[in-house]
């Protein structure tokens, strides 16, 4: 497949890496398994919305693994061949996943999906921000894309209809504990997703989504055991959705391992970005999530900012 070749220049004009840049051919790929994890965890992440109040973060994180799990556990038979330090990262990323996991639910238990869903899409900043501790120079459009994705963060979190009656507004006593979660759900996510396209190749994709559950299990388990008693009780109904929400998870993290065999594969980027504002929508139809003017223009600098970080990282 032929590729053209996009070098980033450090401060002192060296070329440092070399990235494949795909043709018109081969990048409709990396954007589309994007878009299909955009999709999965949007669908995903507003059931985590609507139940992780109710049946306890942590808990409700755990139960999502373990349907994960029991999903792949077919795959486990037929394992390959790895040496010990690929297992050790298979438990590595299992337990940065789980704290991503246990972050991203704990966001969702504190807050609407407008507010916690462009923040949790923003990991390609860190990319960015990575790629400036190694010595490579942000271009204009990244440092304003970086710059939008901050200011959109600050109105997003402080507008908001406070009259209406499940308005995305924060309260300033929990808004320093909703940060640490969020931030710890876009570092570990974006750590995880370049650990999961590094053992992809080496265990499966699939695979390699299911393994990393045993370890994110054992990390929520002590959390989700302490946690106060759920208001709702597990029927049969929200174990279903459960299932779906491990296999919705499943699916993604697939998708987004394979895409890290593709050429432009930092393409992909732009469709997972996506993710946000899909569930932002979700929300507001399924939810009746209510989103205030300010907010709308909070959340589309986000995405905006989000958007050009994924085409310069290209």
């Amino acid at each position: 497949m032929a590729v053209q070749t996009c070098r980033l220049r450090t401060r002192n004009g060296e070329n440092r890496h070399s990235l494949p840049w795909p043709n018109a051919k081969a990048w409709p790929m990396a954007l589309l398994l994007g878009l299909f994890a955009a999709l999965c965890w949007s669908v995903h992440d507003l059931a985590a919305r609507y139940f992780a109040p109710r049946t306890g973060a942590f808990r409700l994180g755990m139960l999502t693994e373990i349907a994960g799990l029991i999903l792949v556990v077919p795959l486990f038979f037929h394992l390959p061949q790895a040496s010990m330090h690929e297992w050790l990262l298979v438990v590595l990323l299992g337990i940065i996943y789980g704290a991503a996991i246990a972050g991203l639910f704990k966001a969702f238990a504190m807050a609407p999906v407008a507010i916690v869903g462009p923040f949790t899409a923003g990991y390609p900043a860190l990319v960015v921000l990575w790629g400036i501790f190694n010595g490579a120079s942000p271009t204009l459009v990244q440092y304003l894309a970086m710059a939008a994705i901050l200011v959109g963060a600050v109105i997003v979190g402080r507008s908001g209809d406070k009259d209406a009656a499940d308005a995305p507004a924060i309260q300033k006593s929990k808004l320093l504990e909703l940060t640490f979660w969020i931030v710890l759900a876009d570092v570990c996510f974006a750590t995880a997703i370049v650990l999961g396209q590094r053992l992809g190749p080496v265990f499966g994709d699939v695979t390699t989504a299911g393994l990393l559950r045993g370890p994110a299990i054992m990390l929520l388990l002590p959390f989700a055991l302490t946690e106060p008693a759920p208001t709702s009780k597990l029927t049969w109904k929200i174990g279903a959705v459960i299932l779906a929400m491990g296999g919705l998870d499943v699916a993604a993290l697939s998708g987004i391992n394979y895409m890290g065999t593709l050429p432009g594969k930092e393409l992909g980027a732009m469709g997972i970005s996506a993710y946000g504002a899909l569930a932002t929508l979700l929300a507001m139809i399924w939810l009746n999530e209510k989103v205030s003017l300010g907010q709308w223009f909070g959340i589309g600098l986000i995405v905006a900012g989000v958007a050009g970080l994924g085409i310069q990282a290209g």
